[in-house]
């Protein structure tokens, strides 16, 4: 089990390191197209903060989650408002479910409609797995706009942790 709390961890602190970096965008960056499959920073940043309230709501016991219209990105302070509290719950909600039973589990409806049960780690793999796919696209559309991203390889993250721990 602390092998799958790492992996909660893991997500929060790569996400994190990349969020460092975005103060330093212009909003003119923002909304560049870099021609990737989110044409912008600002869009691909959208749907990973809709994906994460996604999964966060169906660990809550929310089966089919609208977005509130609030959650809405303009740029970095209006992600940095909506995204880190939210890393900041999925965290705390993913180790409650790992304390409790990474079996346990969780029924929601896909927007197709698909009615889906999953065991609770699958549902955390997926979250966490599509973090991973859509910070190395951040990664990619920082480089086309002549920025240097953060590394966020996992191996990176151990080295980090062991060595606050000893």
């Amino acid at each position: 089990m602390e092998n799958l709390s790492d992996l909660i961890d893991y997500h929060l602190w790569a996400h994190r390191r990349l969020l460092e970096l975005l103060p330093a965008l212009t909003a003119e960056e923002w909304n560049i197209d870099t021609r990737g499959s989110f044409p912008t920073l600002k869009a691909l940043y959208q749907h990973i903060l809709e994906g994460d309230y996604r999964w966060l709501q169906r660990w809550k016991g929310v089966p089919i989650a609208e977005v509130p219209a609030h959650y809405r990105i303009e740029g970095y302070e209006s992600l940095d408002r909506l995204f880190r509290p939210q890393l900041d719950e999925m965290v705390v909600s993913a180790k409650q479910w790992l304390a409790s039973g990474p079996d346990r589990p969780v029924y929601f409806i896909t927007g197709k409609g698909l009615h889906v049960t999953q065991p609770f780690w699958q549902t955390f793999y997926q979250v966490v797995n599509h973090g991973t796919y859509h910070r190395g696209q951040v990664a990619h559309m920082l480089r086309a706009l002549g920025r240097q991203p953060a590394t966020t390889d996992i191996f990176l993250f151990f080295l980090e942790k062991d060595q606050q721990h000893g």
